[in-house]
């Protein structure tokens, strides 16, 4: 039976009848497309079709609307060809510009079966940043919810193997979630002197002057944000003749990243300290922010910035032996030998595989506090047996959130949405979230290495 692809109401008819589909768990959300093709869609409306009743089915899951997360007219890639060094290029549908990049000899299009593609796999909207949806994810623990996975992954499946690893590991129960309550920020203040005398003088009169200091600098820029400074610590160095004192300043925040409050903060705390040491006498020969020491964009496994977060599954060992199809000691063999390469190429041992693309993906999607998410995009995998179990867990030792609008830059209408379609409402479950992916890509990451299906097409 053929159906020509015509009015608006057959459309949504359709929609309806695929997103109904996958909420009953008879189609696979990222079947959509196929199955409009097989409702005599043509080509590529197919797609539009498909994207549309994978949307209303996320809506549906979440409780929310999509109005800032957009769906364009044309929600597919067009194949093309370079008329004069055949380089192939894959161009949105809307681009107009239908000339090479290198060369600017017009693009000659693909054959009809080669030509048409969704703008990303399991596309659910967004224009700049291309939106999937990658399944959802119940964790228990220190925070209990069901989560709506969204990820701004870009090209590939590496999203549909997290929805695969979730899916595996939720079989389990919830995944079980570790979590700080605060997310710190630090700053670091530096002094050199020219003696070990003057030094030590510095270091007691700071130390007798943190009772005025702190309930300032509180006031003037952390108050309003809900911060507080919770330690402050004092480090000797030294080069050669340069006697020099570190004075660490460390918050936390419930909501708020509060990187730019804490860092004015300190800001404040130096001029007052410079103000001391001349009243004093204290001969300073330089008093400086000393970024160096407070883990400012500067990845590394023990940062003093972030939010701890842990995710962990325990998994019955003989059902994973059965679904491996070999011994529990082959996959410790593949955690030992990945590890040791990690450990050689870096130094330290925390792993950025699954985890160096989930991460990164995460914070585009959400648009969140910081931009520059550097310094959170590590994590570590752990691996033991307790009694009969598996325990397959990862942990971020510093994932910087703040989710909501603040001097450090808004959050904008399509991040709020983004967090409400994934059913994120604080920082606390913001990391839960993450932490909970990050273990699913990871999973099933490691479970198809060590059944030799990666990239090898078995």
């Amino acid at each position: 039976m053929t159906m020509r692809f015509g009015g608006d109401m057959m459309k949504w008819e359709i929609v309806a009848k695929i997103k109904d589909m996958m909420l009953k768990g008879e189609v696979a959300p990222w079947k959509a497309e196929a199955v409009a093709l097989k409702e005599a869609i043509p080509a590529p409306e197919n797609i539009t079709v498909g994207v549309m009743a994978r949307r209303a089915f996320v809506e549906e899951k979440s409780g929310h609307k999509f109005h800032h997360i957009v769906l364009p007219e044309k929600p597919y890639h067009v194949a093309y060809r370079c008329s004069r060094d055949d380089s192939l290029w894959t161009l949105a549908a809307d681009d107009t510009d239908l000339h090479c990049g290198m060369c600017a000899a017009p693009l000659d299009i693909l054959p009809e079966k080669e030509r048409y593609n969704p703008l990303v796999n399991n596309y659910i909207g967004g224009i700049e940043d291309y939106y999937s949806y990658a399944g959802e994810v119940t964790v228990g623990g220190e925070v209990k919810k069901t989560f709506q996975n969204i990820l701004c992954w870009g090209p590939g499946v590496g999203h549909l193997g997290i929805s695969v690893g979730c899916h595996k590991l939720n079989k389990y129960g919830p995944i079980e979630i570790k979590v700080s309550d605060w997310g710190v920020a630090a700053r670091n203040l530096s002094f050199v002197f020219d003696s070990e005398s003057e030094r030590e003088k510095a270091r007691q009169l700071i130390k007798e002057k943190l009772p005025e200091i702190l309930p300032r600098i509180t006031a003037g820029q952390l108050a309003d944000w809900g911060g507080e400074i919770f330690d402050v610590d004092f480090l000797y160095k030294q080069y050669h003749g340069d006697r020099i004192l570190h004075c660490c300043f460390y918050t936390r925040f419930v909501n708020h990243r509060g990187h730019g409050q804490t860092s004015h903060a300190v800001g404040m705390a130096k001029n007052m300290i410079d103000e001391f040491f001349i009243k004093e006498r204290i001969n300073c020969r330089l008093s400086c922010i000393g970024m160096g020491r407070d883990g400012d964009l500067k990845p590394s496994p023990r940062n003093r910035r972030g939010r701890y977060v842990s995710a962990q599954q325990s998994i019955p060992i003989s059902e994973y032996e059965k679904s491996i199809g070999r011994p529990i000691d082959d996959f410790f063999s593949w955690i030992e030998l990945d590890r040791q390469g990690v450990m050689e190429e870096t130094g330290w041992p925390a792993y950025t595989g699954m985890g160096g693309e989930i991460i990164p993906a995460f914070y585009r999607t959400m648009k969140i506090n910081p931009r520059p998410y550097l310094v959170s995009c590590f994590q570590k995998i752990f691996t033991y047996t307790r009694g009969n179990d598996l325990i397959f867990g990862v942990e971020l030792p510093n994932v910087e959130v703040g989710i909501t609008s603040s001097p450090e830059g808004i959050i904008s209408p399509m991040a709020r949405e983004a967090l409400k379609i994934a059913g994120i409402t604080s920082a606390k479950e913001y990391a839960a979230a993450l932490a909970a992916i990050t273990l699913g890509g990871e999973f099933n990451f490691t479970t198809l290495h060590v059944m030799e299906k990666m990239y090898t097409g078995r």
